[in-house]
């Protein structure tokens, strides 16, 4: 199978744009690749026994086995970046995926669109390397080192993001634990202290206050809790949505139709999810003409019927709850 053939078959199956341009710019860079050995959207199941899939997958037999996944830096598309949920739900399925024998590749979007040799290169040498346990071949010198290289730069990015989530939960933890510390101070004054109130009234009044260093406060775990609708993984049904009129959240339902507005003002598209026009039980998303670049895959006849999770701000016109799409990462095509 070559690269039209490959990608005429999974034209519908690719669940952004940025993993539509690592088909089209990334792979065909990769000598080694054979095409009939790659899937787009891989189904696996996490520790929890969730479904979930993989951007892409190289899978010729049991040595190789290289899942790829395109990440953006904002998720949920509120501008706000990866939140500490994003981060733990991006560190699960690294587990699972890892430990279901995948070697795993992840390139940020910015790389996919900057740096196609380089993203080609990583793979192919990984590709080159998993093919030699079977082939009996292996990677030169240079080679070697190259990957190594460019592993260490992958693991690297991996563990900033780890240290940044762990400052985070420190500090999170840190100023719980002040708080809680400074609330049973209030409670035992307002109960009147112990019997000797009085002595330790006086001495308050005369000793300075030292300074609570944050660092010798325990670091009180706090759970992280995800509500739901808050991403993909835990979102509203689009049945729901008129309940949610005002919020931020995830929706998922089947995408029924779109429909384009070419000589309407803003020249919009108009997609139904769940039911289709005039039903009101529906949700409506709106693309305008100016954003319509970032949706190519958001067309008559090519998405109908496939089950999406769409993330951003609901809305009510005319009654029925509307989302207006501004970025691609606010629409996530599941299966």
């Amino acid at each position: 199978m070559n690269l039209d053939e490959w990608l005429t078959k999974n034209k519908s199956n690719f669940g952004s744009d940025y993993e539509i341009l690592f088909a089209e710019t990334v792979l065909p860079l990769i000598p080694e690749l054979s095409f009939d050995a790659v899937s787009v959207q891989y189904p696996f199941q996490d520790g929890d026994r969730r479904q979930r899939y993989c951007d892409f997958v190289i899978h010729e037999n049991e040595d190789v086995r290289i899942a790829i996944e395109i990440d953006g830096y904002d998720k949920r598309g509120m501008g706000t970046g990866m939140s500490h949920a994003d981060f733990v739900d991006w560190q699960r399925r690294q587990a699972a995926l890892t430990s279901q024998g995948w070697y795993v590749l992840r390139f940020a979007n910015r790389d996919v669109r900057d740096e196609p040799n380089r993203c080609a290169e990583h793979i192919s040498l990984l590709l080159k390397r998993s093919q030699s346990k079977s082939q009996r071949k292996t990677l030169s010198a240079k080679e070697k080192e190259r990957l190594d290289a460019l592993t260490k730069g992958q693991n690297d990015k991996i563990e900033y993001l780890n240290k940044e989530t762990s400052v985070m939960k420190y500090t999170v933890a840190s100023f719980t634990a002040l708080i809680l510390m400074l609330v049973m101070v209030i409670v035992w004054q307002s109960r009147g202290g112990s019997s000797g109130q009085s002595q330790a009234t006086v001495q308050s009044a005369t000793t300075p206050l030292q300074p609570v260093m944050l660092s010798a406060l325990p670091a009180t775990e706090v759970p992280v809790q995800v509500p739901e609708g808050a991403t993909c993984d835990n979102p509203i049904s689009w049945q729901q949505a008129g309940q949610h009129i005002g919020q931020t959240a995830a929706v998922v339902g089947p995408l029924m139709k779109v429909t384009h507005r070419e000589n309407s003002r803003g020249n919009p598209t108009w997609v139904d999810v769940g039911a289709v026009y005039p039903n009101v039980q529906r949700l409506v998303l709106v693309i305008w003409g100016k954003q319509k670049p970032d949706f190519p895959m958001v067309r008559p006849g090519q998405l109908e019927g496939r089950s999406v999770c769409i993330i951003g701000q609901i809305e009510s016109y005319k009654g029925i709850p509307q989302i207006e799409l501004k970025t691609a990462s606010q629409l996530k095509i599941l299966r």
